[in-house]
């Protein structure tokens, strides 16, 4: 959320403790957060020989809510990899093809992704490839299982938790991990 910062530096600093998304204008306050450019670039690395079967490599990013480092860590990632990128607002003007694997920051675009590889008679996981932001139950039915790249939410709230109760004014980066499904 922007200009955030004026409102927070209004609060006494050693009770701000900033929780998933940290800007440079709030490393000055301890908290847990994503590393959204590694996570990224890490996960993708981490499945070359999966991923290697797609052409082109698509972000979906509205750039709402989203960290722009999550545009950046798909840049990287795919300029490191020479792969063929795109960075799309959603799916309204893009044509769906064979070898197109998309990277998807919300649930929305997921559903509109599905629903798109239904109406063209595209199979997740054949002709397109899906890597979903966020891991949830769901995720692991739906489609026969969608990959989901997530940070561990539990881990967060409960180090988060730790934190407080010790008074530790650090910064800690909350581990990722990427859940390999039948998308890819």
């Amino acid at each position: 959320m922007e200009g955030i910062e004026e409102i927070i530096d209004k609060l006494p600093k050693a009770d701000v403790y900033i929780i998933d998304q940290m800007r440079d204008s709030l490393k000055k306050y301890p908290g847990i957060y994503q590393d959204f450019i590694e996570d990224i670039y890490n996960a993708m690395e981490s499945s070359l020989n999966i991923l290697s079967k797609y052409k082109e490599f698509i972000l979906i990013f509205p750039g709402n809510k989203e960290p722009i480092d999550m545009v950046n860590g798909f840049v990287k990632f795919c300029t490191a990899y020479k792969k063929k990128y795109q960075i799309i607002p959603d799916l309204q003007k893009h044509s769906l093809k064979k070898g197109q694997l998309f990277l998807i920051p919300n649930d929305r675009q997921l559903v509109e992704t599905v629903e798109k590889c239904k109406s063209k008679n595209l199979k997740i996981g054949k002709d397109i490839g899906i890597i979903s932001y966020n891991e949830m139950p769901l995720k692991k039915i739906v489609e026969n299982g969608i990959t989901t790249l997530s940070t561990d939410f539990y881990a967060m709230g409960y180090r988060l938790s730790e934190m407080i109760l010790k008074n530790e004014q650090i910064q800690i980066k909350n581990p990722s991990k990427l859940y390999l499904r039948n998308s890819l």
